[in-house]
């Protein structure tokens, strides 16, 4: 027959506290808050790694994005160029064959300034051809020319008014500040300007350009 130990009871008061001891519960709620801070700590690891993934992955797309957009305006920006410099250099081309044209037609007129000096209605003349073209309706025309030449060229005007069937009023002014062989021609919607001196300080703008960039024999080799 075996013996039974008496158990080691009390009797129970209404007074007794039955939870668990102050040590035990501060040790349960340490472990709680531990595990708590590993919980959220896994938490926030976890989306910082999905945060990195995802930002190199945007990070990588932008960046094949931008060498991809920089190679096409690359290639843009050399087509654009090439283009220009095509145009520039045809374009350059025409305007050179056509200012040589121009200016060495009145760089022989310049060299024969004494027969424009001789016969100076010639210019005006020439203006005035011009602009009986564009006189229709027009009531009247001026011409502003040198006060020696103003009856010589009042009469070429009328003369010409005639033969163009130019109907309107012609005046013809004197004045010492035109030089002899220019004229001002003036109506009501236009004019022309026959400037000899213009003429001349164009023709020397363009000489002097072209001498400036031929060799004048004085380079040391």
């Amino acid at each position: 027959m075996a013996i039974v130990e008496p158990l080691d009871a009390r009797p129970f008061g209404f007074g007794d506290d039955l939870r668990p001891s102050r040590s035990r519960r501060e040790s349960e709620a340490e472990q709680a808050k531990v595990a708590e801070e590993r919980r959220r700590a896994g938490i926030e690891a976890e989306a910082f790694r999905r945060g990195f993934e995802a930002g190199r992955a945007e990070g990588e797309a932008r960046a094949a994005a931008e060498t991809e957009r920089r190679a096409a305006e690359a290639l843009e920006t050399a087509a654009i160029q090439a283009g220009r410099a095509l145009s520039t250099i045809e374009a350059r081309a025409g305007i050179i064959e056509r200012e040589a044209l121009i200016y060495f037609d009145t760089l022989a007129r310049k060299l024969a300034g004494r027969a424009l000096i001789e016969h100076p209605l010639a210019g005006i003349a020439t203006a005035a051809l011009e602009a009986f073209q564009h006189l229709r309706g027009v009531p009247h025309l001026a011409a502003r020319v040198h006060e020696s030449l103003v009856e010589a060229v009042e009469a070429k005007l009328r003369t010409m008014a005639r033969e163009h069937g130019f109907e309107g009023r012609i005046v013809v002014l004197g004045s010492d500040d035109v030089p002899p062989g220019d004229c001002r021609l003036e109506w009501a919607d236009g004019g022309i300007v026959n400037d000899q001196r213009a003429v001349e300080q164009s023709v020397d703008a363009v000489l002097s350009r072209c001498l400036h960039h031929l060799p004048t024999g004085e380079e040391t080799p």
